[in-house]
């Protein structure tokens, strides 16, 4: 007997769930990711590294930024360059504005109908609906940051090797710093509501995240440092993308990943401390949790980095490259967790490319929490009730599932 999982809802791209049960027991449970095959991997190759960032940055709308800055800091390592530390302050200011609009994204439109047991966001508007208009606020100011960084909020062309295309005025900085200030207090609010869920899903015992907040140039997983060797990419024959092991284990990666290793301060840590022992838990539905504090971080990041750089000035320009040829990695945390870019470059073109997205490796984590709870409540409520709680647990961990695609090798 299989139960069906139908098309996941509020979750970004088009995946389903299969529970397998036999003699009365719980067995198996499938993610199935059926997006279609991406092949950007192969899109890169024989392309000028100059125009691959922005070729990468079409992988997702969401996470653009990510995957664009993953991408120079690749294309940098395999070349030689080396950027200034302006560079990277507004690098990662970028994508701490991706983290405040991809988090707001799941955290109010999302994830909290879940909360409150309602279907969609919009039918919470009435009951509400203030708390729907700080999420769309809080998110706007993502926005502003990823066109002002970026060049556009989808899919921009902006973010170079060597610097950036536009680099912004001390005056928009300014504004954004205030901007991301005043909607402290909306996110702290919303890390009340979330607190609130029961735990669920697996317990997450193998975290990961980058040996700094955002920058870090080895992987880190648990204390061990530069294992991107020992990481495995698996075809399965029920989906559209691998899974990603380490050392044939799943890996969790994102927001709760995250608070479990790095240090944070100012408000976020404060909250983070009176949410402690449900983020220590590692239950992976407080990674809604965990994205809800992290929000708060971000916000406050934001302030102080655009403080920083309008006081100190931007130093503009782009730093070109030493060498014509390498081989480089570039890892960044995406608002999932660990994205990955890998490029070979002879000649200035793409040899050789490959991409791991967060939720490649979440992939493992997601089966396995599915698996905890279907144990757990399978004979214990109806069909469609059980259906509806175990597609909480998929959406806790907020796949991006077009990112996911990239398997198919030519």
């Amino acid at each position: 007997m299989i139960i069906e999982l139908d098309e996941f809802t509020r979750v970004e791209g088009i995946g389903k769930a299969e529970i397998v049960i036999e003699d009365g027991t719980v067995k198996e449970a499938r993610v199935k990711i059926l997006e279609g095959p991406r092949f950007f991997e192969v899109l890169t190759l024989g392309r000028s590294y100059w125009d691959v960032p922005d070729l990468e940055a079409r992988i997702c709308a969401i996470c653009y930024i990510s995957h664009s800055i993953a991408s120079v800091r690749a294309i940098e390592n395999a070349l030689g360059i080396e950027v200034p530390s302006t560079v990277e302050k507004l690098r990662e200011l970028a994508l701490w504005g991706e983290i405040i609009e991809s988090h707001a994204l799941h955290l109010y439109l999302l994830a909290l109908p879940d909360v409150f047991g309602y279907p969609d966001a919009i039918s919470m508007v009435s009951r509400h609906g203030e708390l729907i208009k700080e999420g769309l606020t809080i998110k706007a100011l993502g926005n502003t940051i990823r066109e002002l960084l970026g060049g556009r909020e989808i899919h921009g062309i902006n973010i170079k090797p060597g610097g950036f295309g536009r680099y912004p005025r001390e005056e928009e900085l300014e504004g954004i710093a205030r901007h991301a200030r005043s909607l402290v207090r909306f996110a702290r609010r919303i890390v009340g509501v979330f607190a609130s869920q029961d735990p669920r899903g697996a317990k997450v015992d193998i975290p990961m995240a980058t040996e700094d907040y955002l920058w870090g140039s080895e992987l880190i997983i648990g204390e061990d440092k530069g294992q991107y060797t020992e990481l495995d990419e698996v075809p399965v024959s029920y989906s559209f993308a691998k899974h990603t092991y380490y050392k044939g284990k799943p890996i969790f990666v994102g927001a709760l990943a995250r608070l479990l290793l790095k240090d944070i301060h100012g408000e976020a840590e404060r909250l983070l401390k009176t949410y402690k022992e449900k983020i220590e838990s590692k239950y992976v539905i407080y990674n809604n949790l965990a994205q809800a504090i992290e929000l708060v971080y971000a916000l406050e990041r934001v302030a102080e980095l655009g403080e920083e750089l309008a006081s100190e000035g931007v130093e503009e320009g782009l730093v070109e490259p030493e060498e014509k040829s390498g081989e480089g990695i570039g890892y960044v945390e995406a608002p999932r967790g660990v994205l990955v870019h890998h490029y070979r470059i002879e000649d200035g073109r793409v040899v050789w490319s490959n991409t791991i997205t967060p939720t490649a490796f979440n992939q493992g984590i997601m089966e396995l929490s599915l698996l905890e709870d279907a144990r757990k409540m399978y004979g214990l409520l109806p069909e469609d009730s059980l259906k509806r709680k175990l597609e909480e647990v998929v959406r806790a961990f907020d796949p991006c599932i077009s990112c996911s695609v990239h398997f198919v090798k030519l």
